[in-house]
């Protein structure tokens, strides 16, 4: 007990932390705490809590919940560590658009994201029906609607998201799908551009961080009656996933072997569990907790309250998850995961660009394809319009060109447009993507600007070209992948023999010496 040096009100050490109510001696939960961090990664489960302490169920159970709330609470602290290190080690650099990223990224932290299905359903579980409706991982975690509605319950696994570095800390997140909506809002802690690497996934990212990098896990061997798949789809100069994969490893193996399942609407606790954990290994426990304010630590709900009527003491059954409401999962129902909801865009893709996408250097172009056609499902309304305005434009200079023959000049009337920035956006997304070979050509930089053009490919996809307000800020090298192709200005009058006097000086100046 504390007393207040002015009121002298008697109140408990434990009231509205974690250990609220605990009936327990306090050395019990740094017991529970230590085990569990000597565990690590295996968890500590309720039934092991029952049988080292030779406690009831309920109680074990209460236990653990104690521990994984005392743990999700140094999940913010963990995330500052990991923004310090990143800034430390990266701010203000920018990673090369192409080539080796080996000697850029030794020795430094790099954010690897993935996504898993943990304790997925199988067939038998369905009913013994297929998945129609859900593709992917998501049709690993839900039920069919009409075998749903008799077990009543919707979402049996989880699908967990991960950011995670090589030698440092584990962020986990309880996801109900993969679309930009869910996943963006998990990056938004990070610094801003900070190298990133992952699948095919999530293909938008591009939009929001230069330093993004992905590997096409679909790559095909270019000796394909060998073989199917390259040897370079999973690591390609640098570029891989293997520390989010490894981890995810490590996590199914301690889920299953510890709890051998775990209910939806709990992952988010359990998940947190283990990211704290493997923040104490990386960081240690006083550099976590000691950060822990006194007004932070009272962030549970009561498990009793008095009566102002009576002044007596109401017993209530505790709730240590009343004001904590964030820590657990929200599963979704048939109602509110309505099949419409579903992105197509995959699916979407148009049979004439589906084999031109098979080419592996098209990557980077089936990505911005991807991206294209989720944005103009979920997009704001107004950008949309601007999309449309720039694809239109973009289609006129692309009819205009000849795939069979050499460079075209680019030479189309724009007499509709204010300003010839919307030509000079799409040309640097054609260099960028592959879509165009660009030269800019001319006698000196002081010129009226001329581009000619070639075609890569037969067809043009659909791509974003539109600024974002951060990327419209930060647009610095609107020349980028432009092979620039000037003529060497001559200045004077030229004599009989056609150079003038400063090149003859040039060619003569050994002499002069």
């Amino acid at each position: 007990m504390i007393r207040c040096p002015e009121c002298n009100y008697l109140d408990s050490r434990t009231s509205g932390t974690p250990l609220e109510h605990l009936k327990l001696p306090l050395w019990v939960f740094s017991y529970l705490l230590i085990e569990s961090i000597e565990l690590f990664p295996l968890g500590l489960s309720a039934s092991a809590i029952c049988r080292k302490l030779s406690v009831s169920k309920n109680t074990g159970t209460l236990l653990k919940r104690r521990l994984q709330i005392f743990l999700s609470d140094l999940i913010p602290f963990i995330k500052d560590e990991m923004v310090k290190d990143l800034k430390k080690a990266w701010k203000g650099k920018k990673l090369p658009e192409s080539g080796d990223l080996k000697p850029f990224i030794e020795g430094k932290p790099v954010v690897h994201t993935d996504t898993l299905a943990l304790f997925s359903a199988s067939q038998r579980a369905n009913g013994y029906r297929k998945r129609f409706k859900h593709k992917g991982q998501t049709a690993s975690i839900f039920l069919t609607d009409s075998v749903a509605e008799e077990k009543g319950k919707y979402q049996i696994g989880t699908l967990v998201h991960t950011l995670a570095i090589k030698g440092g800390p584990v962020i986990l997140s309880s996801v109900p799908d993969q679309k930009q909506k869910t996943l963006q809002p998990l990056f938004a802690f990070l610094p801003e551009d900070v190298p990133l690497f992952a699948d095919e996934g999530i293909p938008w990212m591009e939009r929001y961080n230069k330093n993004f990098r992905s590997i096409n896990h679909s790559k095909r061997a270019k000796d394909t009656k060998r073989n199917v798949w390259a040897r370079n789809r999973w690591s390609e100069n640098g570029i891989h996933t293997q520390v989010a994969e490894g981890t995810q490893r490590s996590i199914k193996y301690s889920f299953l072997a510890s709890y051998s399942y775990i209910r939806p609407e709990n992952s988010i606790l359990y998940l947190n569990e283990y990211s704290a954990l493997k923040g104490i290994r990386v960081y240690g426990l006083e550099r976590l907790v000691g950060k822990k304010k006194l007004g932070l630590l009272r962030n549970v709900g009561k498990g009793y309250r008095v009566s102002n009527k009576t002044s007596k003491t109401a017993q209530q059954q505790i709730n240590l998850l009343k004001n904590r409401q964030s820590l657990l999962y929200s599963s979704p129902t048939t109602f509110t995961r309505i099949h419409s909801d579903h992105s197509r865009s995959r699916k979407s893709i148009n049979k004439k660009y589906r084999f031109l996408f098979d080419e592996n250097h098209l990557f980077p172009l089936k990505q911005a394809h991807i991206d294209y056609l989720d944005f103009m499902e979920t997009g704001p309304v107004l950008r949309k319009q601007k999309e449309k305005f720039y694809n239109s434009i973009a289609y006129s200079i692309w009819n205009q060109m000849s795939y069979e023959t050499d460079y075209n000049l680019l030479q189309h009337d724009f007499k509709e447009l204010t300003t010839h920035m919307p030509v000079f956006r799409i040309i640097q997304r054609w260099a960028k993507l592959g879509i165009a070979d660009i030269k800019l050509v001319g006698k000196n930089k002081y010129e009226r600007k001329q581009f000619i053009l070639k075609k890569l490919i037969p067809e043009l996809p659909d791509v974003l070209y539109t600024f974002d307000r951060n990327q419209y800020e930060n647009n610095k090298n609107a020349e980028e992948n432009i092979e620039i192709a000037f003529e060497n200005p001559t200045f004077g009058g030229r004599n009989k023999n056609g150079i003038n006097k400063k090149r003859r000086m040039e060619l003569l100046g050994y002499l002069n010496e």
